[in-house]
């Protein structure tokens, strides 16, 4: 940019007298002013962005839905006839916009296939002293010599959540779905004869749909996997000799082919949530200071006519993008490169500074700050040895995490910004 400024000699003495006269009054008028604004003050509010936090959240939930039993037995017996019903209800607490926990309990109903009827005797009438869950004597598959089965379990959990729209998205209020991964370990019991307890392992995926400001409707998709104890849970008193493993204790008499078993559900339901969240802009108030009154204008010398040329190296900010935990230079970011790079050749005396970040909402700190610093120096090294501009007119930094700059987007924040230092030239 080209600015020219010119000073224009004058003499004093040869200003006229009505001249002279405006001036004065000209001064006059703006010391009133001046002192009026002295008197007022002007109460302004103005929004402050508050730390960059997550408090806890809590949530709480009910829902219910289809339960299917996964055993060995149980697949002799048509879909729809393994099919039962299950309510759950929970509470648990965002830690983080990421990590969570939830502790529940679900009553549902587990039907299947047993080789023993209610009497606890065999197809062939063998009486092995046992209960049964068994509903019924007569046998549903001859060929097997099954009959139906049908027992009440109830389940205690706790699961570790992963939020994974969080994650990969950055935190946002005003998403409308969320997919929430989870792991975790339970214990299960029936108190139907033959009792039986085990514990379990679960996995599923948690979708919320939100419907209000503090409200979803959740689709909850869960399995479990637990040892095979839910058919006949005693030892068998005919068994003289261990097996092939030299186990003695057989526990279950109906086992199958395999030692596990297992529980699929699919609940639809309502969740609450309260408390905590990401932190919102703050009002604070200020009050403006008193404006200092505006000293008078110097006296107008007699100068020698002069005109003055700078000359400013100007460009503005150049925003580079990477993908999530990336230090790669993309293309379109090589190509923008190029172009600073061809603008710092036609000006030698610029100088920019690269400035790194990250989001904050992904990762950790000290992840973030080493990706800031991985993707500033990236840059610097294209210019220096891609472009050939000189190291000593680069300067680095590095900003860690930082949450989003730009549009409320997280992906605008995972960059670089290069900008020129124009006070240096000044």
């Amino acid at each position: 940019m080209k600015i020219i400024t010119i000073r224009q000699k004058t003499d004093l003495k040869k200003l006229s007298c009505h001249r002279l006269l405006l001036a004065l009054v000209f001064m006059f008028c703006a010391t009133g002013f001046m002192r009026a604004q002295q008197q007022k003050e002007e109460e302004v509010y103005v929004y402050e962005q508050a730390p960059d936090e997550y408090r806890g959240q809590w949530f709480a939930g009910i829902g219910g839905g289809p339960r299917l039993f996964i055993a060995d037995h149980a697949r002799q017996l048509a879909l729809r006839e393994r099919i039962s019903g299950g309510t759950d209800i929970y509470i648990g607490k965002w830690w983080g916009p990421v990590v969570g926990t939830r502790l529940g309990t679900s009553w549902q109903i587990l039907r299947g296939a047993t080789k023993y009827n209610i009497d606890g005797k065999i197809a062939n009438g063998a009486d092995r002293g046992v209960y049964s869950h068994a509903i019924d004597r007569g046998l549903y598959d001859p060929v097997n010599g099954l009959y139906r089965q049908q027992f009440t379990v109830y389940h205690v959990y706790g699961d570790l959540m992963f939020n994974a729209s969080n994650f990969f998205g950055g935190v946002n209020e005003d998403r409308i779905v969320s997919a929430m991964p989870f792991v975790g370990v339970g214990y299960l019991s029936t108190y139907d004869k033959p009792s039986a307890h085990a514990l379990t392992v679960n996995v599923g995926l948690l979708t919320t749909f939100r419907i209000a400001k503090n409200l979803d409707f959740t689709l909850d998709i869960r399995g479990a996997a637990f040892e095979e104890k839910f058919k006949n849970p005693m030892r068998d008193p005919l068994i003289i000799e261990p097996d092939p493993n030299n186990n003695w204790n057989r526990l279950n008499l109906d086992v199958g082919y395999r030692p596990y078993d297992g529980i699929l559900s699919v609940n639809v339901g309502l969740q609450f949530r309260w408390g905590g969240g990401p932190s919102k802009p703050r009002p604070v108030l200020y009050r403006s200071e008193p404006v200092s009154p505006v000293p008078p204008p110097a006296p107008i010398v007699e100068t020698e006519t002069q005109v003055v040329t700078e000359w400013l190296d100007v460009a503005a900010d150049v925003l580079i993008l990477f993908k999530i935990n990336e230090t790669t230079l993309l293309d379109d970011a090589k190509v923008k490169l190029n172009f600073l790079g061809k603008l710092m050749q036609q000006y030698p005396e610029s100088s920019y500074t690269i400035t790194g970040y990250a989001d904050a909402a992904t990762g950790n700190p000290e992840i973030n700050y080493r990706l800031s610093v991985g993707r500033s120096k990236r840059v610097k090294d294209y210019l220096v040895k891609v472009c050939g501009i000189p190291e000593s007119r680069l300067q680095t930094d590095a900003a860690g995490g930082v949450p989003n700059q730009f549009y409320n987007d997280p992906s605008l924040s995972r960059s670089v910004i290069i900008r020129p230092n124009i006070d240096r030239l000044k």
